[in-house]
């Protein structure tokens, strides 16, 4: 049985920080909830939404508001020590995702298609190691749930010694549609289907960008099983079909901030608990992409496939990977981009870098947000 005075702590306030937020207000394991953002008026509107909303559940968290920004050490570390968290959200990131639609039509869709999403990955990996950082300082083995861009950063972040215990999002946006879907082919309850998934943030964007007709869903890129009754039933479901239905099923756009931070609040349930409990989790333990768990005591036991080694199940997620312009993580945490990739952010933003050395990435966030903002404005 979980803490039920358990303290969390929320880095960013923004949309699923927000989101986050409110479920926690609401989850019984939590009794008490820290809200940080470098936007202290914002981060005091999440906090009195989400108290708000508890309310309509008889519902009273003691949520504590914070104005802190993350690139401040001396602040963070103080904020952590004063909270004592028990588990941290990282919703912190420079820039949000979306902000690359407000470009004109042509470039945005150039950069979606020919960029991808791994470019953009500056923005997303400071703040997360910043906050890592401070964690390692303040309150060393703490569960921490990375959202912001974790099936990267998560393994950036793992080969420099500080992996976040998991992300959220992502391959866990599917897992649900994947369950929902099977169990209306087999005619029973969700709850008697075990859906067994290796997958990837690239498979939520094949879907949001339609590219089944550009590159089509590889096979070699997920592991995808349904178990029913103790019995794999995975050939006469059609796997492949399932995982389209559960891809159309992901809400686009800012949209899907909900789901993601479901998935999240999931997440730090599981681990605040004290009996193992087997479910998926995004980029596990410094690992790139969504593997299913054992969820028990602040920590994940990775559950690999019958007859699958790590290193066969960590092969689905490093060709996924390639559909997200990475051609590979190194050893020393940098992020080598595909050709494709780095040379459309070169033609269309003038950015050139084909590879994200970790100690650079503050800099190159920086010149990210100022070569992208140029062309909006």
């Amino acid at each position: 049985m979980a803490d039920r005075n358990a303290r969390v702590a929320v880095v960013g306030a923004g949309d699923v920080g927000a989101a986050v937020l409110r479920r926690l207000a609401v989850a019984d394991e939590v009794g008490h909830v820290l809200a940080l953002d470098v936007d202290g008026p914002r981060a005091s509107m999440a906090a009195a939404d989400a108290a708000a909303i508890a309310l309509y559940q008889d519902r009273t968290p003691n949520i504590e508001i914070g104005a802190v920004d993350v690139s401040d050490p001396d602040a963070l570390d103080r904020a952590f020590t004063d909270f004592r968290p028990d588990a941290v959200v990282n919703a912190a990131t420079l820039q949000s995702w979306w902000v690359i639609t407000q470009l004109p039509f042509e470039q945005w869709r150039r950069l979606e298609s020919e960029a991808r999403f791994g470019p953009w990955i500056p923005f997303h990996l400071v703040p997360a190691r910043w906050v890592m950082e401070s964690l390692q300082r303040t309150a060393p083995g703490t569960p921490v749930v990375n959202i912001a861009f974790p099936d990267a950063v998560n393994p950036v972040l793992g080969k420099l010694g500080m992996a976040p215990t998991c992300g959220a999002g992502n391959s866990d946006l599917l897992r649900p549609g994947l369950t929902l879907a099977a169990a209306r082919r087999l005619s029973v309850e969700p709850s008697e289907v075990r859906i067994e998934l290796i997958a990837h943030h690239y498979h939520v964007v094949y879907f949001w960008m339609d590219l089944s007709e550009e590159e089509g869903l590889d096979p070699s890129t997920f592991h995808l099983r349904v178990h029913y009754n103790g019995e794999d039933v995975s050939a006469e479901l059609d796997v492949r079909s399932l995982l389209e239905e559960a891809g159309r099923g992901i809400p686009k756009s800012r949209a899907v901030g909900e789901r993601t931070a479901a998935s999240a609040v999931k997440n730090v349930r599981l681990l605040l608990g004290k009996s193992p409990v087997t479910d998926h989790a995004t980029a596990p333990n410094g690992l790139a992409g969504g593997f299913d768990g054992l969820f028990a005591a602040g920590s994940i036991e990775i559950l690999l496939p019958e007859g699958m080694d790590l290193a066969t199940a960590v092969g689905f997620s490093n060709r996924a990977q390639l559909g997200d312009g990475i051609e590979a993580i190194e050893e020393d945490g940098s992020v080598r981009f595909t050709k494709a990739s780095a040379g459309a952010m070169f033609e269309i933003l003038g950015y050139d870098c084909p590879v994200l050395h970790p100690d650079e990435a503050y800099e190159r966030a920086q010149e990210l947000r100022t070569r992208l903002h140029s062309l909006i404005e």
